[in-house]
């Protein structure tokens, strides 16, 4: 069984995978697997130098920030990085999903492209937060996320709320740790 935890940035996605991992589950997060491609000789950081420039790069791995801000104001390099990196995905996503009996893997790109990964999981677990919540948790984050920043999305269009429907359980993230926490651990008894 493949299941997917997904939501918008700051969402609670790691949470929710911690929580999944200690209870003796296999986790995989695929932000995690990107930033180790982006580093340098990687086939992340090779595309990117490639396609974007050396601007985009630096001595040790992909610069990020840098990165961010061109894709999340220009629609046109985002849909290069996305041509770009979702095949990458595709094929990681392939590769564990034939490793173990259940695996629950952190994507939170599936909300914009539902169409290119729904086929690979039994189920989908949204986490939704309260944009309070969400902009208090990036603030707490911020010295963790220097080396890599998460940038804002800005105006891009999220189909979080149009999709809730269609994912098949959706936890909300707008208390407590220990409260989130509870309904994830709920979740898992009934998978």
């Amino acid at each position: 069984m493949l299941i997917c935890v997904t939501g918008e940035i700051n969402s609670g996605k790691t949470t929710a995978l911690t929580i999944i991992k200690k209870q003796g589950y296999h986790t995989f997060s695929m932000d995690e697997y990107i930033h180790r491609i982006y580093k340098i000789n990687k086939i992340g950081y090779q595309l990117i130098k490639k396609n974007f420039g050396d601007k985009y790069v630096n001595s040790r791995e992909v610069d990020r920030e840098k990165l961010g801000k061109l894709v999340f104001s220009n629609k046109q390099a985002l849909n290069q990085l996305n041509k770009l990196m979702i095949p990458i995905m595709l094929d990681k996503i392939q590769e564990i999903s034939e490793k173990f009996d259940v695996l629950f893997i952190e994507l939170g790109i599936y909300i914009y492209h539902e169409s290119l990964f729904y086929h690979f999981f039994d189920k989908v677990i949204f986490i939704n937060a309260k944009n309070l919540i969400r902009n208090q948790k990036f603030k707490e984050k911020k010295a963790f996320l220097k080396n890599f920043p998460t940038i804002n999305v800005g105006k891009l269009y999220s189909h979080s709320k149009d999709w809730k429907k269609h994912h098949y359980m959706i936890v909300e993230n707008t208390q407590n740790l220990q409260k989130f926490q509870d309904k994830i651990l709920k979740i898992l008894k009934i998978i």
